[in-house]
């Protein structure tokens, strides 16, 4: 008897509804009620003691796999002696067949690439030690998730290899048409099992009809019919690709996913570009591969990249908001001209000078540098290094700006990594008066740097060799500026980084790496109290802390790196970003001006980044826009790690012009009044402006 609703399985699990049913059992969609979240629940039923010692063994190997192509098991159970649970991820969507009879159609292109998605997820399950096979592929069992990921689901047959102890104990399903003919007797089935009942499912979503049933075809009875005959568009190598697979005999088959993969992706590079597209399917594997065979060509081609000023034009402003927003502009850049350029502003006014439209740099690109008695900046830090910038042109270094306001608001000061003694360490900026001094001397180094709400602490990740995704092995310090005292945080075995303060000044979130997986955490900083908030399901990183500390966005990895939003405790995550085939990363709020900024590469896996704006309003739109600077339009800078100074008007970040190396340059959003911080030997990165 199936359970009914509302019953509470295991002391823990709420049955909300049955999702299938079968002569073995049951699939049901429940509520953990520990962890508020939505399982699949797949209960087998069995008879034999060998049957239950078999489950309990290949139960514990499921429950270690992770691919983003399979869904996570992470329990199992026995409720009586006859009836055994496995406890999954519940995979948001529609089947294959529910999909394809929603769209009326499917292209051979989108066909290959869920092929391709499939093997991805065969070619980990058969290359675990032991191997594992899945033995009931078909289209009820491939899932496409809302956001267009393929999932293949229902471990409930799955088959443990063991060298060449291939048990035969457990269930078969024996599907007409998807399963193979040594899949209806005692044979053993192994990995061209899995391959023959994914090149069946192939063929039934481009044919519109299954394939004849292979017990039939191996007595005699029935020959398999062309794919070509039921839909004649389909390629002559798409269809032997699909043909080959569905061979009866094991040796005509091909005999690895690993080959059935780059038939696959061989017949997908032989169709027309203007067909190799889909807005339905995307990758789920960053390279589309698995062990190595990267075949798979992502990169995305012709995506415009639109600016601030774009998004501006095109969500309607009309020509009076036009004009008022470029008066603003113009008084922000007089303003700006006037806190860095005094005497050029009095020129002006005067007549005799003009600007011509190049970087600005504080200081003269021939600089030295010197070890001096450290001069005290304005947050009374007693440095263990300073650096004089040495200018001669102008005595812009000798000027003091006398402002009510220093720019970017509070203390006007950035804090940032740099790397001109060779090794990251923390830097700390005044912009008012240009004066740079050391932070931190850590013999590992020491970056990704963010203050506290009341600006007297920074906490910061150490070792750290440089700009990276994973920090193994690394822990998070605070240190008070006013002392210098360093407080180390409680570590994980593999390391904590991407540090990001609440602004009510109780949490800091940040990313662990548990079992090799980025997940989202918050610490406490009274009582050093850590919570996980990531679910488990995929890598998730880089938090940040939205103005009232209720709400984190952060990047979630699944195929790509998008950018999503989720409540302070870890509930209800939504996707923000929907860029598709391509990383976005570095995530702040900017509320402000109602945006989220983040950094998004210009191809994927490309080394070269921008800084990009989008509305909260577009949320899970294409709606991103490039933030460029006024004058250079015409020229695509590379940017990356933008900071809002605390006053709304000034963005720092990371800048490569003509340099090859990066260096800290801030302007006012959303594009002008560029100017450069530093200009020092080695990499400058990941300015944070002091509250």
């Amino acid at each position: 008897m199936p359970l009914e609703n509302g019953y509470l399985l295991n002391q823990r699990y709420r049955i909300l509804d049955i999702l299938g049913q079968g002569g073995m059992g049951a699939v049901y969609r429940a509520m953990d009620e520990n962890l508020e979240i939505s399982v699949a629940i797949k209960e087998n039923a069995f008879s034999s003691e060998d049957y239950a010692r078999q489950f309990e063994r290949e139960a514990k190997v499921l429950a270690s796999l992770r691919h983003p192509n399979l869904p996570r098991v992470f329990d199992t159970f026995m409720v009586d002696p006859q009836l055994q649970y496995l406890v999954m991820d519940y995979i948001e969507g529609e089947d294959l067949r529910q999909w394809i009879n929603r769209h009326e159609e499917i292209s051979e292109y989108e066909a290959l690439q869920i092929g391709i998605e499939i093997c991805n997820a065969l070619i980990y399950l058969h290359s675990r030690t032991p191997a594992i096979t899945h033995r009931d592929i078909k289209p009820g069992n491939i899932k496409i998730t809302p956001h267009g990921e393929v999932i293949l689901v229902d471990f409930g047959l799955v088959k443990v290899m063991d060298g060449k102890d291939i048990t035969t104990t457990a269930a078969r399903a024996m599907t007409p048409g998807y399963s193979p003919p040594e899949q209806y007797g005692d044979s053993p089935t192994e990995q061209r099992s899995d391959i023959f009942s994914l090149g069946a499912t192939l063929y039934a979503a481009l044919a519109g009809y299954l394939p004849e049933d292979s017990l039939s075809r191996a007595t005699g009875k029935a020959q398999l019919t062309p794919l070509k005959s039921y839909n004649p568009k389909i390629s002559n190598i798409t269809t032997e690709t699909i043909e080959k697979a569905l061979e009866l005999r094991f040796e005509d088959r091909w005999q690895t996913a690993v080959d059935f993969k780059a038939a696959l992706l061989a017949a997908r590079e032989q169709i027309p570009p203007e067909l190799q597209l889909s807005d339905r399917i995307i990758s789920a594997t960053k390279d589309g591969s698995q062990n190595g065979q990267d075949t798979t060509n992502e990169i995305q081609q012709g995506k415009p990249i639109r600016n601030l000023y774009s998004m501006f034009r095109n969500k309607g402003f009309d020509s009076v908001w036009i004009i008022f927003g470029v008066v603003i502009i113009v008084l922000l850049g007089l303003l700006g001209t006037a806190l860095f350029w005094p005497e050029g502003m009095q020129a002006m006014f005067q007549g005799g000078v003009t600007r011509t439209p190049t970087v600005t740099s504080f200081w003269n690109q021939e600089q030295t540098q010197e070890t001096s008695t450290p001069t005290p900046l304005s947050i009374e830090v007693q440095p263990s290094q300073t650096v004089e910038q040495n200018s001669v042109v102008a005595q812009i270094t000798n000027n003091t700006i006398n402002s009510p306001t220093p720019v970017g608001g509070g203390s006007g000061v950035l804090a940032y990594v740099s790397e001109m003694s060779g090794i990251p360490q923390i830097w700390l900026l005044n912009v008012t008066n240009r004066e740079s001094s050391q932070l931190t001397d850590i013999e590992d180094g020491a970056c990704q740097p963010d203050w506290s709400p009341d600006g007297s602490k920074i906490v910061f990740t150490s070792p750290c060799s440089g700009v990276n995704q994973l920090y193994p092995r690394s822990s998070l310090y605070i240190m008070d500026i006013e002392n210098e005292e360093i407080q180390a945080l409680p570590a994980s075995f593999e390391g904590d980084f991407d540090p990001d303060w609440s602004p009510d000044g109780r949490w800091i979130a940040y990313t662990r790496l548990i079992n090799e997986q980025m997940q989202i955490f918050k610490i406490d900083v009274n009582n050093l109290e850590t919570i996980r908030l990531s679910d488990g399901y995929y890598n998730d990183f880089d938090p940040d802390w939205s103005n009232d500390s209720t709400r984190l966005i952060f990047v979630r990895e699944r195929g790509y790196q998008q950018i999503w939003i989720m409540d302070g405790v870890g509930l209800n995550p939504v996707q923000f970003t929907l860029s598709g085939a391509i990383n976005n990363s570095n995530p702040i709020w900017y509320l402000e001006k109602d945006l989220i900024l983040f950094t998004q590469e210009l191809g994927l896996r490309s080394p070269s980044r921008q800084v990009f704006g989008m509305r909260l309003e577009d949320i899970g739109k294409d709606e991103e826009y490039a933030l460029i600077e006024g004058n250079y339009q015409n020229y695509i800078p590379l940017s990356d790690h933008v900071d809002v100074s605390t006053d709304g008007i000034w963005l720092a970040f990371d800048f490569w012009y003509h340099d090859v190396l990066s260096d800290i340059y801030i302007m006012t959003f959303p594009g002008a009044n560029l100017h450069q911080l530093t200009v020092f030997p080695g990499e400058d990165y990941d300015p944070v402006w002091r509250p």
